[in-house]
């Protein structure tokens, strides 16, 4: 045996990722020919390094913060510092396993290198290297250590998750949330050596997760040989941008060459179909909604996948057996009864500057002809300025004028000229009727974001396919069909035709439901249908991007959805402000 002066970077990044840790700087070599001391002294170095760890201490990585130190000591000293994953010099049946799954762990939606796989890599192939004459008990030790560690990060990470699911901002070791004994799951995955169906079994078994990992695999494994670029800048080089649209809708399957129509219809044509299968609005034309989705490669699509299946790790196994699930990015609202679907209805969910949070709760009540007391954000910064410039304002909207003692004022002695959205003293309310923003219902759950489902008097935004429009709250298109789910285990008391006949009163009620319905409010980029159909959304309000961010680490452009015009004015100013950098034929698709 011989000792060198040779200190490994990765010995040091190991043992030296905190203050406290055994630092060990010589590299220990033992000859080919004593392959029989290789397993004694690779257990020697790894009790060197683990017999005086400081399991208070917590393993820091980057962004990462895991206490896997406590766990490899528990291992470890069970298994009398022996070696798990190495046998003689070489990577043993359950070490191979290991290695093979982290290598390819973007196929379970996470990332190799959370796992050490570059540094694994290296020593593995360094390990396999016959022409050396002698075996590194140093780098031996090291891999065991880190697939350790790696085995207890992936088992935590495949099954709940690296990230909270109300903060997009911070990655963290959710052992709290792991409903398993970490050390029994190792000792049994360690006896099967089977390390692929081990972490399988962990991941959520729900038919949504099911059906997005697989969709994400197949359509990796589709495009794995072939070449996607992001599109040129349009403001900067317009020609090469309309040429990469041209060249990625033929990438898509969706550019007809053999059309018999001219060049731009074969692209409005294209863009049609393009839009139809990503839920945009099927206008044709290169808008601010479909450039961004255009934009994407196949890459940005499968790590969406990615935030999806993230996403799905943080849900329970089963919601309840009667339920409402709400999907933001889909404008959907879906009600299951014993995993079939009872009625769906289309939403409009909160525009990107009002976002509509994602949430838990349950329909309590139904109002029928509510009041709209409106937000004090929405009364001094859209209500205030439309009265000053028409004082007529209020009395053509049906609102009210209170004070702090919900007092109605009189609005010809007020001098709306002072007030500004700093200092307004009033509230407003909006009084009963078909014309009032929250139409003839409203379906009230507790939460702390004083968001509600509601009728609209507003129904052309249900025409659009992207629906995001409102202040919050979700505005719902089959209303009543609600009301009469909600109502059914109340009949004798409500029967339908009353309920009927109360919705077309005009008069105030409020009924308490006997049964009510949970409501979940999700934010899914990639829908599942009950056949385990996936259909891919745009990132209305970028919360997938914050989340590659943050678990990628890699800032990367957002992508913001914006509700499609209703104004043929603001239509033709974006004309206006397009036109110094395209040409003629160009701007027709923006028209």
């Amino acid at each position: 045996m011989k000792k060198t002066l040779i200190v490994p970077a990765i010995l040091i990044f190991l043992f030296c990722g905190c203050d406290g840790c055994n630092t060990k700087t010589d590299e220990i070599e033992v000859e080919i020919s004593e392959v029989e001391k290789v397993n004694q002294l690779t257990s020697a170095y790894i009790s060197s390094n683990l017999a005086d760890a400081d399991t208070a201490i917590i393993f820091t990585k980057g962004t990462i913060t895991l206490p896997r130190i406590s766990f490899l000591k528990q291992v470890y000293t069970k298994n009398k510092y022996n070696a798990f994953w190495t046998d003689k010099g070489k990577l043993n049946p359950a070490g191979q396993s290991l290695f093979s799954v982290i290598k390819d762990a973007h196929s379970f939606g996470l990332i190799p290198e959370d796992y050490h796989f570059t540094a694994l890599d290296t020593l593995v192939e360094a390990i396999s290297d016959t022409t050396q004459k002698a075996f590194s008990i140093t780098n031996l030790g090291n891999v065991d250590l880190m697939l350790t560690d790696a085995f207890f990060t992936f088992a935590v990470h495949v099954s709940v998750g690296r990230i909270e699911n109300d903060s997009s901002k911070v990655l963290t070791w959710k052992i709290g949330k792991f409903k398993k004994d970490l050390i029994v799951l190792f000792e049994n995955a360690i006896k099967n050596k089977n390390f692929q169906a081990s972490f399988e079994k962990l991941e959520p078994q729900r038919q949504e997760y099911q059906a997005i990992k697989k969709y994400m695999n197949a359509k990796r494994k589709e495009v794995e040989d072939k070449e996607w670029q992001h599109l040129p800048s349009i403001k900067t080089d317009s020609i090469g941008f309309f040429a990469g649209v041209k060249s990625r809708l033929i990438q898509t399957g969706d550019y007809d060459s053999t059309a018999t129509v001219n060049d731009s219809l074969k692209l409005a044509n294209a863009l049609q179909k393009f839009q139809k299968r990503y839920f945009l609005d099927e206008d044709g034309k290169i808008g601010k909604n479909t450039i961004p989705v255009l934009d994407m490669t196949p890459e940005d699509w499968a790590i969406q996948m990615e935030m999806n299946l993230e996403r799905w790790r943080w849900e329970p196994d089963k919601f309840e057996n009667r339920h409402m699930i709400v999907n933001l990015p889909a404008f959907k609202m879906t009600i299951f009864e014993m995993d079939t679907i009872v009625m769906s209805s289309k939403i409009v969910c909160g525009a990107v500057k009002t976002q509509t949070p994602e949430l838990d709760s349950k329909v309590t009540q139904i109002v029928l002809y509510p009041n709209w007391n409106v937000p004090y954000s929405i009364a001094s910064k859209e209500i205030l300025p439309n009265i000053k410039r028409d004082t007529a304002y209020l009395r053509k909207h049906r609102y009210d004028v209170l004070n702090n003692n919900n007092e109605i004022v009189d609005i010809k002695k007020v001098e709306w000229k002072k007030y500004s959205s700093k200092n307004l003293p009033y509230k407003f309310r909006q009084r009963t009727g078909i014309d009032n923003s929250l139409g003839i219902m409203k379906f009230e759950f507790n939460n702390k974001f004083s968001v509600y489902m509601h009728d609209t008097n507003a129904k052309k935004y249900f025409r659009y396919t992207t629906r995001a429009f409102s202040h919050g709250c979700m505005r719902l298109d089959k209303y009543m069909d609600l009301a009469h789910f909600l109502l059914r285990d109340d009949s004798i008391k409500i029967p339908r035709d009353t309920f009927d006949l109360w919705s077309m009163t005009h008069k105030q009620k409020r009924i308490n439901l006997r049964k009510t319905l949970p409501i979940h409010v999700r934010y899914f980029t990639c829908d599942v249908d009950t056949n385990g159909a996936v259909a891919l959304h745009a990132d209305i309000y970028s919360r997938d991007n914050r989340m590659r961010n943050v678990i990628y680490r890699t800032p990367t452009k957002g992508i913001i959805i914006v509700p499609q015009s209703t104004t043929p004015q603001n239509k033709k100013s974006k004309v206006k402000k397009i036109s110094v950098f395209l040409r003629e034929e160009e701007m027709a698709l923006f028209a």
